[in-house]
């Protein structure tokens, strides 16, 4: 199929809706209560990783070196648990509110009407309640994420994601999130980087130390890769967790949440594989295909 027929195919089944603006409203014991805002970026999830390469200049005894490694490591992915875990806003509900009204400071103002009467808007509207049981960050780019701990996982949706996807799609994404959980990702990611610092200190002494510290750089860029690698990986499999009952509106909230990057990797496939070095996500294109690639 050419390009442009593979991407007005996508575009004329899974991305139909055209409203322009939405509201999201969390609510409770009763009441509306606006959700916490939520200070993570990649530079969290890789922190473990950097902050690895400190003992290694700080102390010459192999064995400090692997104790100190190992304690940053596991404390740093602690502190971002526990961080997550303290932040979590569990509403009892989430209202949305999308409607082809243009007037966004219009639609600011009267927030709070709207989410308890949205007939008032003098445009075309659909309103719903989105599903529950996840906590909730207010940030207006969609995104949705989990690391599990022992107090057991945390998954999170921002109000962005809310705002993008119908209820089934929003159930899609949850049954992606529970696919990280029943795979044990996050637990797998702490044992690879647990399991190749205890690698990185021999071959720091017996190798990189006697010939050239710049295999140290060499090694980390590669670490990183296969980090981000593995991270792509995973993503893959809660795909095909999630597509076992999803697929379709899997396939659907996908295509919403990244469209623009659906059309740029079409487009300039060359230039969207070499950012893959650098990404935590696969393309969304070529998890469209895989998760079609599925036999029902």
């Amino acid at each position: 199929m050419q390009t442009v027929e593979l991407i007005q195919l996508l575009k004329d089944r899974y991305k139909k809706e055209s409203y322009k603006a939405a509201l999201v409203g969390t609510y409770k014991d009763g009441r509306y209560v606006d959700p916490p805002p939520l200070q993570t970026n990649l530079s969290l999830f890789l922190a473990p990783l950097a902050l690895s390469v400190a003992p290694l200049l700080a102390v010459k005894n192999l064995y400090i070196q692997w104790a100190l490694g190992v304690s940053l490591i596991s404390i740093t992915y602690m502190a971002l648990y526990i961080y997550l875990k303290k932040s979590c806003f569990i509403p009892d509900a989430v209202k949305v509110v999308r409607t082809n009204y243009g007037d966004v400071e219009y639609l600011r103002r009267n927030k709070l009407e709207i989410l308890e009467n949205p007939q008032k808007l003098p445009g075309d509207y659909e309103y719903y309640y989105a599903p529950v049981n996840v906590c909730v960050a207010r940030d207006r780019r969609p995104n949705a994420f989990t690391l599990d701990g022992p107090r057991g996982p945390v998954v999170y949706f921002t109000t962005g994601i809310f705002a993008r996807l119908s209820p089934e799609e929003l159930q899609a994404v949850l049954e992606h999130e529970r696919g990280h959980i029943k795979y044990r990702h996050t637990h797998k990611l702490l044992a690879f980087l647990i399991s190749e610092y205890t690698l990185r200190i021999p071959l720091v002494h017996l190798v990189y130390a006697k010939y050239s510290i710049t295999l140290l750089a060499i090694h980390l860029i590669g670490v990183a890769l296969l980090y981000t690698a593995m991270l792509q990986a995973f993503e893959f499999e809660a795909d095909k967790y999630a597509a076992r009952r999803h697929r379709e509106r899997l396939v659907s909230a996908l295509v919403k949440l990244d469209w623009n990057g659906i059309v740029e990797s079409l487009l300039n496939p060359l230039a969207a594989r070499l950012t893959l070095l650098a990404r935590t996500h696969p393309l969304t294109i070529d998890r469209i295909r895989k998760l079609h690639a599925i036999p029902y």
